[in-house]
């Protein structure tokens, strides 16, 4: 991000919504000391964490307009996390780290958030035309970082709909990180085995 950006517009020079996004921009460098030497040397300063706080508002108004359903679950994730309690943050020091570093991945989706570019759902369409066109072949791997580039998109995004795809059985996403385009006969085999699922749910309703 380019911090010579005014306070109150987003990266594009749009206005935008100017408390939510000037602490966006102040909590990143408070939290990114958070579990650091210069945190642990000035005695913890585990009340810094509180700067999560102040871009929730924005995550779940991200979240609430999200078209992917691996999108909607990692903000749910976040917010679920950095929500804080009443009694404020509470737990052991290695607790408030883990804090810090879901508020910070919850800050990065956000700046991501704030350049124009295809949502995660249209990126997952996108996607599956070029599977359903053959320009993906069955069980070809699929190159996540030709896909960010030709898109124009965070490679965030293409993993939030390679997700979404592989709940549909279009394609695989294997232990080791990779993405490959399901073969025709698991495609068919997933796909009829959402349909008895489906029926079966159907008869029990």
């Amino acid at each position: 991000m380019d911090e010579t950006i005014d306070d109150g517009q987003t990266p594009d020079g749009s206005p935008g919504d100017e408390p939510t996004y000037s602490q966006l921009r102040s909590a990143l460098p408070v939290l990114a000391r958070i579990g650091s030497r210069y945190d642990l040397e000035h005695g913890g300063d585990a009340e810094a964490v509180r700067e999560i706080e102040k871009p929730l508002l924005l995550a779940r108004s991200w979240r609430a307009r999200s078209d992917s359903p691996a999108d909607q679950a990692r903000w749910d994730a976040w917010i679920a996390a950095l929500t804080p309690s009443p009694q404020g943050i509470r737990g052991t020091w290695a607790q408030v780290c883990l804090l810090a570093v879901l508020g910070r991945a919850m800050l990065q989706a956000l700046r991501e958030t704030l350049v124009p570019c295809l949502s995660v759902g249209s990126v997952a369409q996108e996607i599956q035309r070029r599977i359903d066109r053959g320009a993906l072949a069955p069980s070809a791997r699929i190159r996540k970082r030709k896909l960010t580039k030709e898109l124009r998109v965070p490679a965030s995004y293409i993993g939030l709909a390679l997700v979404d795809l592989a709940a549909t059985g279009l394609v695989e996403v294997h232990v080791d990180g990779h993405s490959a385009v399901a073969a025709i006969g698991d495609r068919v085999s997933r796909l009829g085995q959402r349909q008895r699922i489906g029926a079966t749910e159907a008869r029990a309703a």
